[in-house]
């Protein structure tokens, strides 16, 4: 049986010249419906309800202060929670597609104050976490970054100087958001913001499970 190829395999195998992205990560930007009077609806709601700064996410995070209980706010707000449940469930149309139906499993509200910070970090025991920018001025406060996995179970990955930038190599990375967008994406993506350079940067943190 002869080893050589046939003219069109050969053609067909010097024409194989791709490279390929797998195993690629869902992030969603929306806008949210009614943005003006949901955030109105947060501040006179925030009126009302207790700071809290020693509250359990200290350990990641710097002069950073929760309002109120955690996951209160969308008790307290129905409409918001079914507006933002719209574009948990648009996300997952468009990315995973999990048959499961979805649920708030841990919200709260966060006010960040100047010199702020959130060190990188993940979520456990949940699909999705979204990021609700209530009140958010891209010019004075930090924006949320993702950081590229360098580590796997059982290896980290080898680290050396690239020429040049890729979306294969980047460190970390941000999307384009801007006050009154949700944020939406893999729970288990390392995400953070460095230090804040004024105060009054409040978002609405969510985490969404299965039911």
């Amino acid at each position: 049986m002869s080893n050589e190829l046939s003219d069109n395999l050969q053609e067909e195998v010097l024409q194989k010249n791709q490279t390929f992205g797998i195993f690629p990560q869902a992030v969603s930007s929306f806008t949210l419906p009614n943005h003006k009077q949901f955030k109105q609806d947060l501040l006179k709601w925030m009126t009302n309800k207790d700071l809290v700064p020693d509250h359990n996410r200290r350990m990641i995070s710097h002069n950073v202060t929760t309002i109120g209980k955690d996951n209160e706010v969308l008790n307290d707000i129905p409409d918001l929670k079914d507006a933002l449940m719209l574009l948990i469930d648009k996300h997952n149309n468009n990315a995973n597609n999990y048959q499961s139906r979805l649920q708030v499993s841990e919200c709260y509200l966060e006010l960040a104050d100047e010199g702020s910070i959130y060190a990188p970090h993940e979520a456990s025991n949940c699909l999705y976490s979204a990021i609700y920018f209530v009140n958010y001025d891209s010019k004075l406060h930090s924006p949320l970054k993702f950081r590229r996995h360098i580590v796997s179970s059982f290896f980290p990955v080898l680290q050396v100087p690239c020429s040049k930038e890729s979306i294969f190599n980047q460190p970390e990375c941000f999307i384009p958001y801007s006050e009154g967008d949700v944020v939406i994406f893999p729970s288990n993506l390392t995400r953070g913001y460095e230090s804040n350079s004024t105060g009054e940067r409040i978002s609405l943190s969510l985490n969404i499970a299965p039911t």
